[in-house]
């Protein structure tokens, strides 16, 4: 243990101290003392900081260059990606949605075969899976 006297950061009174380290406050109500001024301070600095009204920059504005130039810059990354997506890799349209479904109806016409004696043309019936002349 220390032998010599320290000086409390709070109350300003020579100490002992109990602990091995090097003491800044002489009990536990001095620390904590401490503690609640130095928040009031930082509390009032603020309010006074605050109340201070600070000079826009020009970074701070919205001008209409600065909106032309985003436009330009999502229309110009809008046409890249568009030019160099695959056909394969582009989100599904609602057109596209709808030239599906009436691809996948229930009958589709068989191209490669004849139409019947009668002049009937082949169908493929997709749910029963079998051959249907109509």
């Amino acid at each position: 243990m220390e032998k010599r006297l320290y000086n409390c950061d709070y109350c300003k009174k020579d100490f002992l101290p109990t602990r091995r380290k090097i003491q800044k406050f002489c009990s536990t109500s001095c620390r904590v003392k401490s503690y609640h001024q130095k928040i009031k301070t930082s509390k009032a600095l603020t309010t006074i900081n605050s109340g201070i009204q600070t000079k826009k920059t020009s970074i701070d504005t919205i001008s209409l260059a600065g909106v032309g130039n985003a436009a330009i810059g999502t229309a110009a990354v809008d046409l890249l990606k568009h030019a160099f997506t695959s056909e394969e890799n582009k989100p599904a349209t609602k057109q596209d949605i709808q030239n599906l479904a009436i691809k996948l109806q229930r009958y589709q016409r068989i191209r490669n075969m004849n139409p019947n004696l009668i002049g009937q043309l082949p169908y493929f019936d997709i749910q029963s899976g079998l051959l249907v002349y109509r």
